[in-house]
C-alpha cells in the first residue's frame, strides 16, 4: 500500500510539473503548481507526517499561491498571442516525454517482482511539530527571519507595482 501511495503522489507531482511547463497562462501555470504541491503533501502524509502535510496544503498550497494568484490577476499584465492558441502536438509529446519513460520502467519491474518499496523506517519524531519547531527556531533561525524580510519586501514589491499603473505599458 505504502508503494501505491508513493507512486499515486509521484505522479500527481509529475502531472502538476508537466502542466506547469505546457501552461500557456501564469494562472493556469500557478493552479498546476497547487496540483504539484498536493501531490507532495500526499507523499508527507504517506510518510506518517502528518504535520508536515498540513504545513505543505496550508502554507504553499494556499498561502503562497493564492499570493502568486494575487500579483498575477493584480498585475493584469498583456494577454499573448500564445496563451490563447492551443499547444503544438509535439510540445504535448515532448511534455508526456517523462511520464511514458517512467510508466515503462515501472512495467518492466512489476512483473519481475522488483519494484522498490519502503525498507527502512522513518524516526519516530519525523514530522512531529515539536522537532520542525527546533530545527526552524533553533538551528536555522537566521534563515527564518531572513527569509520573513525577504517576504515582506515582496509584498511591498507588488503593492508598488500595482500603484504605479500608469508607467505600465500595456495601459
Amino acid at each position: 500500500m505504502e508503494a501505491f501511495l508513493f507512486y499515486f503522489c509521484g505522479a500527481v507531482m509529475l502531472l502538476g510539473a508537466i502542466g506547469v511547463v505546457i501552461a500557456r497562462s501564469a494562472v493556469m501555470g500557478a493552479c498546476s503548481l497547487i496540483l504539484s504541491f498536493l501531490g507532495s503533501a500526499g507523499l508527507f502524509a504517506a510518510l506518517s507526517a502528518p504535520f508536515l502535510a498540513v504545513l505543505q496544503v496550508l502554507v504553499y498550497a494556499g498561502a503562497i499561491m493564492v499570493l502568486f494568484l494575487f500579483v498575477i490577476m493584480m498585475l493584469e499584465g498583456p494577454v499573448m498571442e500564445t496563451e490563447t492558441s492551443r499547444p503544438k502536438l509535439w510540445t504535448t509529446l515532448m511534455a508526456l516525454v517523462p511520464a511514458v519513460i517512467i510508466l515503462a520502467a515501472v512495467a518492466i519491474w512489476l512483473p519481475a517482482g522488483r519494484l522498490p518499496g519502503f525498507t527502512s523506517s522513518v524516526p519516530e519524531d519525523f514530522g512531529q511539530p515539536m522537532p520542525v519547531a527546533a530545527k526552524l527556531l533553533g538551528d536555522y533561525v537566521f534563515a527564518f527571519e531572513i527569509i520573513s524580510v525577504v517576504m515582506l519586501v515582496a509584498m511591498v514589491g507588488a503593492l508598488a507595482l500595482a500603484r504605479s499603473k500608469r508607467n505600465q505599458p500595456w495601459t
